[in-house]
C-alpha cells in the first residue's frame, strides 16, 4: 500500500524579470508558509524570483525553460518535482505550462494548474489544447475579464475547469496611513511599458505641468522598464521637472501608496490590476483605464474614475478633476478602502487556492469564488 504524500504546492515560473505574477507567487508562498503549508519554487536561476526565494529560505529548484515542451526539460522538471515532494503545481507562462503540465503528470501530481495572469487570449492550436485541456487539471484566472477572454479564445476548454481566483490583498500590510500633507501627489506603480499607459500619462502630465496653479501637484513613478529612458528625457523637458520623481523599483510599496493622494493606472490591459486594489486598500483613489479587469476594482464615481484606454485627453481631465477637488478624491479613496477590504482579503484567496490544489483541509465546495 502506497501512502499519500503530504500536501506540497510548487510554483513554476521561468520569468527573469519581476512583475505582477512574480510578486503574487512570491507573496503567496510566504503567506502559505506562515500557515504551515509546504511550498516551493522552480525558477530561472538568474531571476529575481529565484534570488528572493533563496533569501527568504523557500525551497527553490533552478531550471531554465527555453524551449516549449522540450523533452529534456520536462524530464528534468519531473525529477525536481519528485525531489521537492510536490503534490500540486501552479505554472505561470504558457511555456511553463507546456513543460510543467507533462512533468507534473510524470511526477504523479494530481493537481496541475496554469495561471492566466494577463487578459490575453489562448491560441487555438493542438499544443495548447493538449497542455491546457488534457494535461492541466484546471486553469486559474484572476478576473472575470480574463475568464471571458480565455473562454472566448478557447472554445475547446471546459468552462468548469476555469477557476476564478482574485489576487487577494494583505489588508494589514496595505493599510491606510494619515492623509499626506503637502502638494497633491499622483502616483504610478508598475512596469514602465506602453501597455501600462505610460505614454498617455506623460502626455496628460505635460498638460497639467503647463497649467498655472497656486500649488504645484507632484507625480511619483515607482517601477522600471523599457520606457525609463524616455521618461527621464521627458521629465527634463517639463516646465517643472522637480515635481516629477522617477524612483525605479520601490521595495516598500505600502509606504509609497501612503505618500499619494491619487493613483494613476491608465493601462490598456491588465490581468487583475493589483496596484489598483493595493492603492484602494490604503484609501488612495484610482484613475484607471476602462479595460480588462479594472472596472471590477475601480467603480467609477464610487472608488475612482475610469477613462478610455489610449486617451490622454480623457486621462488629463480625470486627473485634473481630482487634483482640483481633493475632498472628493479623499471620499473616493475611503469608499475604495471599504470595498477592497470586503471584496479581496488575502485570507479568502489563500483558502481557495488551497482548495483548488487539493489541500485535505480545504474542500473546494467550502471555498467558492
Amino acid at each position: 500500500m502506497t501512502l499519500a504524500r503530504p500536501y506540497h504546492l510548487c510554483f513554476v515560473n521561468s520569468m527573469r524579470g519581476w512583475g505582477g505574477a512574480e510578486v503574487w507567487m512570491h507573496e503567496t508562498a510566504l503567506a502559505l508558509r506562515d500557515r504551515g503549508v509546504a511550498v516551493s519554487f522552480v525558477a530561472n536561476p538568474g531571476s529575481e524570483l529565484h534570488r528572493r526565494a533563496v533569501a527568504d529560505g523557500l525551497p527553490v529548484a533552478p531550471l531554465t525553460i527555453r524551449v516549449d515542451g522540450a523533452p529534456w526539460t520536462i524530464v528534468g522538471l519531473a525529477r525536481r518535482l519528485r525531489r521537492l515532494g510536490a503534490t500540486a503545481l501552479v505554472a505561470n507562462q504558457t511555456k511553463d505550462v507546456k513543460v510543467g503540465a507533462p512533468a507534473g503528470r510524470l511526477a504523479g501530481l494530481r493537481h496541475i494548474l496554469s495561471t492566466r495572469e494577463s487578459d490575453f487570449p489562448l491560441k487555438d492550436r493542438p499544443d495548447y489544447r493538449w497542455a491546457f485541456q488534457v494535461l492541466c487539471t484546471g486553469v486559474l484566472v484572476n478576473s472575470e475579464a480574463t475568464r471571458r477572454t480565455t473562454l472566448a479564445s478557447a472554445p475547446w476548454l471546459d468552462p468548469a475547469r476555469v477557476h476564478l481566483l482574485y489576487k487577494g490583498i494583505d489588508i494589514e500590510r496595505f493599510a491606510a496611513g494619515p492623509v499626506p500633507t503637502g502638494p497633491f501627489t499622483v502616483g504610478f506603480v508598475g512596469q514602465l511599458i506602453g501597455r501600462k499607459g505610460v505614454p498617455e500619462l506623460m502626455t496628460a502630465w505635460s498638460a497639467i505641468d503647463a497649467e498655472v496653479r497656486p500649488e504645484r501637484p507632484r507625480l511619483r513613478l515607482a517601477g522600471d522598464g523599457e520606457l525609463r529612458a524616455d521618461l527621464e528625457r521627458w521629465r527634463g523637458g517639463l516646465r517643472h521637472p522637480d515635481a516629477v520623481e522617477i524612483l525605479g523599483y520601490v521595495e516598500d510599496v505600502p509606504a509609497f501608496y501612503r505618500t499619494l493622494h491619487l493613483l494613476a493606472m491608465p493601462s490598456h490591459a491588465e490581468g487583475f490590476g493589483l496596484a489598483a486594489a493595493e492603492a484602494l486598500a490604503c484609501d488612495v483613489p484610482v484613475v484607471a483605464g476602462d479595460a480588462s479587469s479594472l472596472p471590477e476594482i475601480v467603480r467609477p464615481g464610487e472608488t475612482g474614475l475610469l477613462v478610455p484606454p489610449r486617451d490622454p485627453a480623457a486621462l488629463t481631465d480625470a486627473l485634473r478633476m481630482l487634483i482640483d477637488d481633493p475632498v472628493r478624491a479623499r471620499s473616493l479613496g475611503l469608499a475604495g478602502g471599504r470595498f477592497v477590504r470586503a471584496a479581496f482579503p488575502r485570507t479568502r484567496t489563500l483558502d481557495r487556492l488551497l482548495a483548488l490544489t487539493g489541500h485535505p483541509d480545504h474542500p473546494p465546495e467550502e471555498h467558492p469564488a
